[in-house]
């Protein structure tokens, strides 16, 4: 960048002298060969919207602006720009559960409303970091319901991630949560396949370097806004303001008397919904803890039941930004 500087300075001495000489005369002449980005200041133009002093007593200083304009023209077009940031404010969740859902899922993303949150979850997104993943919770209480997924520990293969960060370790799970049959042992149906290990780490699941708690080396900044209305789809939190990871919870109903202000609400379910709902909250296993919904104010935090695991797997597919 000095070099961008000083090849600035030197180019504007340049034209000073050579416009003071010249007068303005040739320098701004309809045949001119002008760079295309100067700027406008308060004086005549003449050719190509470039200015050109006039005469009269304050001659000199519009010269200087003339030449000033026309130095940062000439050179500005050398500097690189910064790239535009990656479009895509939707994404598509291609859905496919053991007992017959499947389809797309459309979700339209809300960075005016949570900018920080979005980037996370896209930057999740486009590491592959939800395809395979499954939703872990499927959980029903006094007519509401919610779907709890985004947990790489979920996937149907061996996942790594360094949580146990102060001892420099690495949790891994084998995968087969649910094995290939995908299902669990219930009492309508028997299974032998699956890894009781590896749903023990359900719910701890996260990117890279995260944990639930305050070793984790990702804290994303909390941006509590939005309406937790049907549809909205919000990052998971935990004790910690920002304790979120990927993880990320959808609303099958409103949900904004507990969770309005707690958590980051960063896009809602567009298309689709109605595959959503037909995941079935009653055909569950008991999760290792209750679902709560953590709270930083002195209202009291909603607990639900611990029954919610699917039996039959609420497999995600893929989830892509468009």
């Amino acid at each position: 960048f000095g070099a961008v500087i000083r090849n600035l300075l030197a180019k504007m001495r340049s034209l000073l002298v050579a416009t003071a000489l010249l007068g303005c005369a040739e320098a701004f002449a309809p045949s001119a060969v002008l760079p295309t980005r100067v700027p406008r200041v308060a004086a005549s133009t003449g050719a190509a919207g470039v200015v050109c002093a006039e005469a009269g007593p304050d001659s000199r200083r519009n010269l200087l602006k003339g030449a000033l304009g026309l130095a940062v023209g000439a050179v500005l077009p050398s500097v690189p720009l910064p790239a535009a940031a990656a479009g895509g404010e939707k994404c598509v969740m291609e859905i496919k559960t053991a007992d017959g859902i499947a389809g797309t899922v459309e979700i339209e993303l809300m960075p005016d409303v949570a900018p920080k949150t979005v980037a996370a979850f896209k930057e999740y997104v486009q590491s592959g970091l939800y395809d395979g993943t499954a939703f872990h919770r499927v959980n029903e209480f006094a007519k509401k319901k919610v779907l709890v997924g985004g947990d790489p520990y979920t996937k149907e293969e061996a996942f790594c991630n360094d949580i146990d960060t102060w001892k420099g370790q690495k949790t891994c799970s084998a995968g087969a949560g649910y094995g290939p049959d995908g299902w669990l042992a219930n009492g309508k149906r028997g299974s032998g396949d699956d890894d009781k290990a590896t749903r023990n780490l359900w719910d701890k699941g996260g990117p890279p370097g995260w944990r639930r708690d305050g070793l984790s080396k990702i804290k994303l900044e909390p941006e509590f806004g939005g309406k937790h209305e049907r549809g909205a789809i919000s990052l998971r939190r935990f004790n910690r303001p920002n304790s979120a990871g990927s993880q990320f919870i959808i609303n099958l109903a409103d949900m904004t008397k507990e969770m309005d202000g707690q958590s980051a609400v960063f896009g809602k379910v567009t298309k689709g919904i109605e595959l959503l709902d037909k995941m079935d909250s009653k055909m569950v296993l008991k999760s290792n803890t209750a679902l709560d919904f953590p709270r930083d104010d002195d209202k009291f935090v909603t607990t639900w039941s611990a029954w919610d695991r699917p039996v039959a797997r609420q497999g995600i597919t893929s989830i892509k930004i468009e």
